[in-house]
């Protein structure tokens, strides 16, 4: 009998780009960023609502350590994929990794969601940042761009987001 919440095997010293579904239209996910240590536990990093304190940032980053990671998050949200992207130095300090999630907006968000996305400032958009930052600091080494990256994720998560009749765990892919 299937697990009602399958565990999702991650490799060690890796890094991942997950999309969860998102219920406001087809093809709109949820970008979170997962680096794992030496066991494989993960770190995640994602830019999410902070519970808004009028004048205040709407969004900003949030990061926890999660253990273990599972088909639906703890608010019964389904991860539809975790994409591991290949090309990440293991030996890149979790300092650094912490730095580029936290700078990829310098002005760390607007006071509200909608002045967010005016910016182009989104869950996806900010994962892209990250990418670029450490693609520029040399821990992660691409000859593409994190724009044929999000491409490859938004395919293929949609391809699975079509198939939920026949869902049964996240799909993890290398890209």
């Amino acid at each position: 009998m299937l697990s009602p919440n399958p565990v999702v095997r991650l490799e060690p010293h890796s890094l991942y780009i997950s999309t969860t579904q998102i219920f406001a239209r087809h093809g709109a996910f949820h970008w979170i960023i997962y680096v794992t240590d030496a066991d494989g536990k993960a770190t995640t990093y994602q830019w999410s609502e902070q519970g808004g304190t009028p004048g205040l940032q709407a969004e900003g980053v949030d990061i926890q350590e999660l253990h273990p990671v599972t088909t639906y998050s703890s608010t019964n949200n389904l991860t539809l994929a975790f994409f591991k992207i290949t090309g990440f130095d293991p030996a890149t300090p979790s300092d650094k990794i912490h730095q580029a999630a936290l700078v990829a907006f310098p002005d760390r968000g607007y006071p509200s969601v909608r002045e967010n996305r005016q910016n182009n400032l989104t869950c996806r958009t900010w994962a892209l940042k990250v990418l670029r930052i450490l693609m520029d600091g040399g821990w992660l080494v691409r000859t593409d761009i994190p724009e044929v990256i999000e491409d490859i994720v938004k395919k293929r998560s949609m391809e699975v987001e079509g198939n939920l009749e026949s869902f049964t765990e996240s799909v993890v892919v290398d890209i």
